[in-house]
């Protein structure tokens, strides 16, 4: 007995559709890249100042937030610590340059505690970040 063939048409992984979800997530993946790349992971709000530049080339960053809480390159550290940190990063990098980031609010005799430590530690060139008059 012959078995009638039917004119159908196979069925097949269609293509298109998945490249256009690949490409999708792909650029998905960059922008969220990108973003955290701009982003720090420290909400400051800096102080303004007219003579403010960007000096980031080899620096440690030190950053205070609003409560006093002290960041060596986003992560938090104990003021106790911070010294000692200092020093193996800065050892580690060769250089000896640290960027101090403060929020406006924090107190300042906790900037000039968290100098102290960054002065004891070695490092002799210390700045202070801020913005420009009209930025963000």
């Amino acid at each position: 007995m012959k078995i009638p063939r039917s004119d159908r048409k196979k069925a097949r992984i269609e293509m298109i559709p998945l490249i256009d979800v690949t490409f999708q997530l792909l650029s998905f993946f960059i922008y969220v890249s990108l973003f955290m790349a701009l982003q720090r992971g420290i909400p400051l709000k800096l102080p303004q100042a007219d003579t403010a530049v960007q000096e980031r080339a080899q620096a440690l960053e030190v950053s205070l937030d609003a409560r006093g809480a002290v960041f060596l390159e986003g992560e938090q550290v104990s003021l106790e610590l911070l010294g000692e940190k200092l020093q193996a990063m800065a050892s580690s990098r060769d250089t000896d340059r640290v960027i101090l980031r403060g929020d406006r609010t924090v107190n300042y005799e906790r900037i000039m505690e968290v100098l102290d430590k960054i002065r004891s530690s070695g490092l002799s060139k210390v700045s202070l970040e801020a913005q420009p008059r009209g930025g963000r």
